[in-house]
């Protein structure tokens, strides 16, 4: 389940965050981006945050914040933008051809932590 892996590293990214700040401080939200490409199950996630959380200092209250961010390609003949969807076979609507380039969808980032 790598979606505990995604956890787990969430957590330390946090973690290191708050040592950075070399004070006693408490975390109250990390909001992270998830691709639409990436294959990542949010729910998981958010369980395994959950379940983990009190074991790393600081994070025992801290709430998980996740957004998807929608796929876009540029279609591989004509450069078309389009957005990839599994019921056209991620061809583009205009052209038919695949993708050439995917411009977005692929994030897994931590965008922001809030620290008390």
């Amino acid at each position: 389940m790598h979606e505990a892996a995604i956890a787990k590293s969430i957590l330390e990214i946090v973690g290191q965050r708050l040592q950075s700040l070399g004070a006693v401080a408490n975390a109250q939200s990390v909001e992270v981006l998830f691709g639409e490409f990436r294959n990542v199950d949010p729910e998981s996630v958010s369980f395994a945050f959950d379940n983990m959380k009190a074991m790393f200092p600081g994070c025992s209250e801290c709430q998980l914040s996740i957004n998807t961010v929608a796929a876009a390609a540029h279609c591989k003949d004509n450069a078309h933008q389009y957005r990839p969807q599994a019921e056209n076979a991620y061809r583009c609507p205009t052209c038919g051809s695949g993708i050439g380039r995917l411009l977005q969808g692929e994030e897994l980032d931590v965008v922001n932590v809030v620290v008390e």
